[in-house]
Parts: structure tokens; C-alpha cells; sequence
């Protein structure tokens, strides 16, 4: 079979332009084709050199490396080891998975590899890419919202994950204090079961009378009651504790003593339950006024 040498140069060449792009579409690098055309010009020149004038260490692993590291440079100019090993370590997922995608459907196109199946394997593998990104970026900026809360009630302590939701900003219409919305699984062992069980009732009865509810249990616990709207609906009614003392420890090992409410909430915060219960947005503030008495907002 004979095989031509201009085309095997603009194959290489297309396919080592797709690569470089998705890399950068991928980690937001600032795209210049000029650099790309560059790039994967060298790319391709290498892949002929191999073919037809090919000595033996040019096949090497370290010259390879070294020929996808000097296109990643030409295409993306980072400045600093670690931002040049995180476009290489991009590179080198996106060529593993689009390599992937091309054995796939060569196994499905009874071992025939075109031009379309290249085409079509890149635009696969992009929009695979594509979702695996948005997913672990996601993953990582819901991170950074998560805290862990540590609540005493009555000598007693419990700790859970809650999230920093920026849409919270309930507040106790009696002190102006802000509402930690808590999962009302996660207060059982503070509250015991009997409290927990005429909670529960309290959410399921129509009508919702609270008074038995606040004269028999209000002395062993602050209770109260607020109401509150939602976009769906109004005048909603949600049964609050006033804890002895909250503590919130950052990601950042910062600590803040909390002056708040806990909303106690019938059902799961999140359906993954990756997290028991909802924090105000004013955290925010407190973090960053925190970290200005440290000189570092």
C-alpha cells in the first residue's frame, strides 16, 4: 500500500490542530491559531521525519515527550512549570481519549479508519471532554462553599456539612440573627426522639399547631417559630432552635464563632447527601472580614 506524503502531513497536521484546541478549550487558554498552525506544523514535519528519513532514537519515548512538550509551548506560551504540566497533563487526556474514541469505531466500522471517523471521533471526544471538565469544575467551586458546622445544644455537640447557599438570607424576624437551614436527621441525637418525632408531626399537620409543642419542650430548648416565603410559596412556617454556641471552620482553617438561628428542616438539603444543611450568604462577608484582620482578602 502506498501512502503519500502530503497526505499523511495534513492528517497529522489536523489532527495535532484539533488536539492543541481542545486542550485549550478545555483549560480556557487564550487561543492563538497562529501558534496552533505553528504547533501543529511541527507535529506533523515530525511525523514525516519519522516515516521517511526515520533514524532509530527519533522513536524514542523522551524524544516523542519531548516533541509534544516543544508543540505545547509553541501553542500555548505558560509561564511556570506548573502551568505548563497542567496544559502537557491536558494534552496528553484528551490524545489518550480521542485514541480511545478511533480504536471504537474502528472496531465498529469493520477495522476501516477515514477521514470521517476521525472527524467524527474528535467531535466525540470534545463533547466527552467537554462534560468531564464541567463536571469536576463543578465539583471543585461546590467545594469551596462547603463547611464544616459544629452546634452545642445543652452540653451536647454535633458537627455536619453544610453548604454556603448565596440565594439564604433568612433571618430570625425576633433578633435580625442569621438561619442555618438544618436537615432535622442530623439535630436527632441532639434533640432525642420524642422532640424529633412531634417536630416531624408539627411539618405534617395542616394547620400546624405548635403551642403544646413549645409549652412542653420550649424550657428544655430555645424553640420559636418563623415564618418565611418561598418563590412558590408564602407565609411558610419553619420551627428554629437558638444553639448554645456554632463554630464554622473554613477551607482555609479559618474558624468563626457564628451568631446564628438553626432552621430545623423535615427533609434532605441535598438529594445526594453530600451535605446536611444550608448556610447564609452573609458568611461570606464574615470569612472575608476575617481574612482582612489577617491582611489576606
Amino acid at each position: 500500500m502506498e501512502y503519500y506524503v502530503e497526505y499523511i502531513f495534513a492528517e497529522n497536521f489536523f489532527i495535532d490542530f484539533i488536539l492543541l484546541y481542545i486542550t485549550g478549550n478545555l483549560i480556557k487558554k487564550k487561543i492563538i491559531y497562529k501558534r496552533l498552525i505553528v504547533a501543529a506544523l511541527i507535529g506533523a514535519l515530525y511525523v514525516i521525519l519519522i516515516a521517511y528519513f526515520g533514524k532509530e532514537f527519533m522513536t524514542y519515548f523522551i524524544v516523542k515527550i519531548g516533541v509534544s512538550v516543544l508543540m505545547i509551548m509553541v501553542a500555548y506560551d505558560s509561564k511556570g512549570i506548573i502551568k505548563n504540566a497542567k496544559v502537557i497533563l491536558c494534552f496528553y487526556i484528551v490524545t489518550v481519549i480521542m485514541v480511545g474514541i478511533v480504536f471504537a469505531l474502528y472496531s465498529f466500522t469493520n477495522n476501516k479508519v477515514t477521514v470521517n471517523i476521525i472527524i467524527i471521533s474528535m467531535f466525540m471526544g470534545f463533547a466527552v471532554l467537554k462534560f468531564l471538565f464541567f463536571e469536576i469544575k463543578l465539583r471543585k467551586e461546590k467545594n469551596n462553599y462547603i463547611r464544616t458546622v459544629s452546634i452545642e445544644i445543652n452540653n451536647k455537640t454535633k458537627s455536619f456539612k453544610a453548604f454556603i447557599d448565596t440565594g439564604n438570607e433568612l433571618t430570625d424576624p425576633m433578633t435580625g440573627k442569621p438561619v442555618i437551614v438544618v436537615n432535622m436527621e442530623s439535630l436527632g441525637d441532639i434533640l432525642g426522639k420524642d422532640i424529633t418525632k412531634e417536630i416531624l408531626e408539627f411539618y405534617k399537620t395542616e394547620g400546624k399547631s405548635y403551642e403544646s409543642l413549645f409549652l412542653e419542650n420550649n424550657y428544655k430548648f430555645k424553640l420559636r417559630v418563623m415564618r418565611y416565603n418561598t418563590i412558590s410559596n408564602k407565609d411558610e412556617l419553619m420551627i428554629c432552635i437558638v444553639p448554645d454556641n456554632i463554630t464554622i471552620f473554613g477551607n482555609d482553617k479559618n474558624i468563626i464563632k457564628a451568631d446564628a438561628v438553626i432552621g430545623i428542616y423535615p427533609q434532605k438539603i441535598s438529594q445526594k447527601e453530600d451535605y446536611d444543611a444550608l448556610l447564609f450568604k452573609k458568611l461570606l462577608d464574615w470569612e472575608c472580614e476575617l481574612e482582612n484582620e489577617c491582611g489576606c482578602c
